[in-house]
């Protein structure tokens, strides 16, 4: 398989730079968008097997916010011309926020700077961020190609791939999720419904049929993500072989899975494998 270069969007997030890290281990080339390279790269040099030589050959760093449209674009072109301009063939996005245990709000009355007891909830500080970078995606890919291509045929032909990391429990119908963790569900409603905004993007995008803006897409919903960044080193077993894969018409049922392993994942059918067996799909990931 030829080298691709690939998007990555939120590259610390977990998930998102265990993918990453084993696109630049197999010898593609990435663009990372990150509001803070320093930190990323340290993320990338404590995987097994990856060095700076790598990371100088096959890494170009973005700084900046996803949010923002000329930046989410300057992530997306990986070189131009007077003549054409080359994109990314695929685009991975793992923005997220960290989550926090909240019990209380402020009062409703400014006078009174006390807070009040609220239903358990986990939150996030932007409570819109994924709604909001894939809007931002989809706007910088509207804007390619109307600005960078003589026809939107020949933009389309072109158009890389978007796969987003979403969640179990939030699409409705699909039991997706055990009975016993209904409860924790039900406390993170917050960014769920973040989630469920930025899904239903991608899903008016689909609709557009003559006129998408990305060449497929793909929707990963994990269920509660634990361990971290860091993949399997040479020779150590990742648990793939145990990973359970389910869609929407024919879900998996489980409680937790690694983000080292959806990025492994990620990297081995979407990457690796282009993702056409997978487009349009909600694939659930759990052990």
């Amino acid at each position: 398989m030829s080298a691709q270069t690939i998007a990555f969007l939120g590259a610390t997030g977990g998930c998102t730079n265990a993918c990453l890290s084993y696109t630049l281990l197999n010898g593609h080339n990435a663009i990372a968008l990150a509001r803070n390279p320093e930190k990323l790269t340290t993320q990338l040099l404590s995987q097994p097997g990856l060095t700076q030589s790598i990371l100088d050959k096959h890494l170009r760093v973005i700084q900046g916010d996803a949010r923002d449209i000329e930046t989410v674009m300057k992530t997306l072109i990986v070189s131009t011309t007077e003549q054409s301009t080359t994109l990314v063939t695929h685009v991975i996005s793992g923005v997220g926020g960290t989550g926090q245990f909240v019990l209380s709000k402020p009062s409703p009355c400014a006078q009174i700077p006390i807070r009040i007891p609220t239903i358990p909830h986990i939150s996030i500080p932007n409570p819109h961020i994924t709604e909001e970078s894939t809007s931002a995606l989809l706007a910088a890919l509207g804007r390619i190609a109307d600005e960078r291509f003589t026809c939107f045929d020949e933009y389309a032909a072109v158009a890389p791939r978007v796969t987003i990391i979403s969640s179990t429990g939030i699409k409705k119908g699909v039991r997706d999720v055990p009975m016993l963790c209904k409860p924790l569900y039900a406390a993170l409603e917050v960014p769920h419904k973040d989630k469920m905004q930025m899904e239903r993007l991608l899903t008016l995008e689909q609709e557009r049929k003559e006129s998408l803006l990305c060449g497929g897409h793909v929707i990963v919903r994990p269920s509660l993500l634990g361990g971290d960044h860091r993949i399997a080193g040479p020779g150590v077993d990742s648990g793939y072989a145990r990973l359970r894969v389910g869609t929407e018409r024919r879900p998996e049922v489980g409680y937790t899975v690694g983000r080292a392993l959806v990025g492994e994942w990620i990297y081995r059918e979407v990457v690796k494998g282009g993702g056409d067996r997978w487009v349009g799909e909600g694939v659930i990931l759990t052990k």
